[in-house]
């Protein structure tokens, strides 16, 4: 199992919050970092603008490309797709702080970074 950040903006992170919560998507300059994706992978939420880890998904599938808006209502950038299911989807007000000792330390690509 590998981990992946999954970026979100205050507006996609309300977007998907409206939906079924079981598709994320990246931009398609993002394709190839997305082929070595695996079912059972997770996408460790990160919401810009808030500086907060807002969720865990665990990747079910994909990617698949998919033109069809979801996070916009048209011109969607975010159409290399995956299968998800959220393990841990944080509400804003209870979002961890991207310095919080307790994610920061843990993650392989954090923790042997300066905070």
């Amino acid at each position: 199992m590998a981990y992946y950040v999954n970026l979100f903006s205050p507006e996609t992170y309300e977007a998907f919050g409206r939906s079924e919560r079981d598709i994320s998507g990246f931009r398609l300059r993002q394709q190839n970092v997305a082929r070595r994706v695996k079912p059972g992978d997770k996408f460790v939420c990160y919401m810009t603008k808030l500086s907060r880890w807002i969720g865990i998904l665990e990747v079910i599938g994909g990617p698949f490309t998919d033109e069809r808006p979801i996070f916009y209502p048209e011109h969607d950038p975010f159409v290399v797709r995956f299968r998800v299911q959220p393990s841990v989807w944080l509400p804003v007000e209870k979002a961890i702080p991207i310095h919080d000792d307790r994610v920061w330390s843990r993650l392989s690509f954090t923790r042997d970074q300066s905070n």
